[in-house]
């Protein structure tokens, strides 16, 4: 199918979910402001939709959505997919100044604030993508210092929808939970799952999750689908209502975002012994996944430490380098980083004779019966499933006035997880005026739990920072 094709495509199955839903009447999206069934979300697009004509935007201006887990949000969202609207989701767990300096990196000349229901004007001039026909541009952690958007175009997010639908083991209307933010494209599994499932996605607030009877609430909605990261699992253990007999209709867990070991995935087996437990892997710039794999018991005895990330989607396939890197080639590779010609010419591969892209991932790994992810050939780490430059926070903390000198770990478990972020900083501010000048550009989980005041930074031999040293004074301080 040609990319046509696949546009035309898109635009008739969301025409038909999204306008004229098959299931009116069920529950379609409940989120921490209001819950819609299928025909009142149909409306809910529709006067959406009027709002944003009224600001007479050239098709592939993007709009930036600021929000956390409402269903405003996913009106909002599905409304950019249904009538073409190129989105940027941005979490307000991210600080005043990300949303303004993501705003001007998207040329973006409104935001919708999803709680006041409004666009509001950036006083930024329109600009239309260079790229036409995207769906969304999603900011990650950017080396450089800033944030790098992704773009995805609208046949990855179609190819995305048909291959969720049928490869991830999901019963028919299922009721999805979710807890990952917009910005975190973990999110759009279930997002999209829900249209290609005709289902209902719970949408969970941070506030939400924290409160006591949350389980409950998932009980009465008869949970069926749960989407999360590891850590995000491995927190829940903690309570004695997440098991079968509590949560009788959850029939599936499917894992992304981080490694998943086989401990979670014991224990798991022990708590819902009848549900399936999928793992999939995929960086953003893959469009959400790219491999998955229902973890079987034939898998989880097997003698090997790692837990396989799967097969490939179809119109795709992993290359391994000699050096152990994977890359991507197929219809689900991004467009590429929004105005960084430099770094698209690093990370984007073209071959003669193939019809799709290739993206370096930069991660490491092997094949035998399955595809296997093992590590990072860069600083780039996964922290409770978020995507983290350590040299942008290095930068971030560098741009502080008042600090000389910063170096920035990752502390890993013995399993090679991150288990947190520390900061060695020579400077006159200290820990806690660091911390609250980061706040005001990063969001939370990027911000080191440990920042420590030294009069100079140790060096090895060769005259480096000595960082294994550091390491070691982190873990005992």
């Amino acid at each position: 199918m040609n990319g046509q094709n696949e546009f035309q495509a898109l635009d008739a199955f969301l025409l038909k979910t999204l306008v004229d839903p098959a299931f009116p009447a069920q529950l379609a999206v409940s989120g921490s402001d209001y819950s819609l069934s299928w025909q009142a979300l149909s409306y809910a697009i529709t006067e959406w939709v009027i709002k944003y004509r009224q600001l007479a935007l050239d098709p592939n201006v993007p709009v930036v959505l600021y929000g956390h887990q409402q269903a405003e949000f996913a009106v909002a969202l599905y409304s950019c997919l249904l009538h073409k609207i190129p989105y940027v989701p941005v979490d307000c767990i991210y600080p005043e100044e990300r949303l303004q300096e993501i705003c001007t990196l998207a040329s973006a000349p409104y935001y919708y604030d999803i709680a006041r229901q409004a666009f509001i004007p950036t006083g930024l001039t329109a600009q239309p993508l260079q790229q036409h026909d995207l769906a969304y541009v999603m900011f990650t952690s950017g080396s450089t210092g800033k944030p790098k958007g992704v773009q995805i175009g609208r046949e990855s997010v179609w190819h995305f929808i048909q291959w969720v639908g049928k490869d991830f083991h999901l019963p028919d209307n299922p009721v999805l939970m979710n807890h990952a933010v917009f910005s975190f494209d973990l999110s759009l599994i279930a997002l999209l799952a829900n249209l290609a499932k005709n289902g209902h996605i719970l949408l969970n607030a941070k506030e939400n999750i924290a409160a006591e009877g949350w389980l409950t609430g998932l009980q009465s909605q008869k949970v069926s689908a749960w989407v999360s990261t590891p850590s995000f699992a491995y927190q829940k253990l903690l309570s004695p209502q997440f098991c079968s007999d509590y949560l009788p209709d959850l029939k599936v867990f499917i894992f992304i975002g981080e490694v998943l070991n086989k401990a979670l995935v014991k224990q798991l087996r022990r708590r819902f012994p009848k549900a399936k437990i999928i793992n999939s892997y995929g960086p953003t710039e893959a469009t959400v996944a790219t491999t998955v794999v229902e973890i079987t018991d034939a898998i989880l005895a097997s003698d090997t430490d790692l837990l396989p990330i799967g097969t490939m989607m179809p119109d795709s396939f992993m290359e391994i380098t000699a050096e152990g890197e994977l890359i991507i080639w197929g219809k689900n590779v991004m467009r590429g980083y929004l105005g960084l010609d430099e770094e698209n010419a690093q990370k984007l591969l073209t071959r003669e004779n193939c019809p799709w892209r290739g993206y370096r991932t930069g991660d490491l790994g092997y094949s035998t019966d399955y595809l296997y992810c093992s590590g990072r050939n860069d600083s780039q780490i996964k922290l409770n499933g978020y995507r983290i430059e350590i040299s942008e926070i290095e930068n971030r903390i560098l741009n502080i006035s008042g600090v000389q000198e910063a170096v920035v770990l990752p502390l890993k478990k013995t399993g090679g997880g991150v288990l947190r972020i520390a900061a060695f900083c020579v400077s006159r501010r200290s820990s806690e005026e660091i911390k609250s000048e980061l706040a005001r550009v990063i969001p939370p989980y990027m911000i080191p739990g440990q920042i420590v005041i030294q009069e100079h930074l140790p060096l090895n031999p060769n005259g480096k920072i000595d960082r294994k040293l550091l390491d070691a004074q982190a873990r005992v301080s």
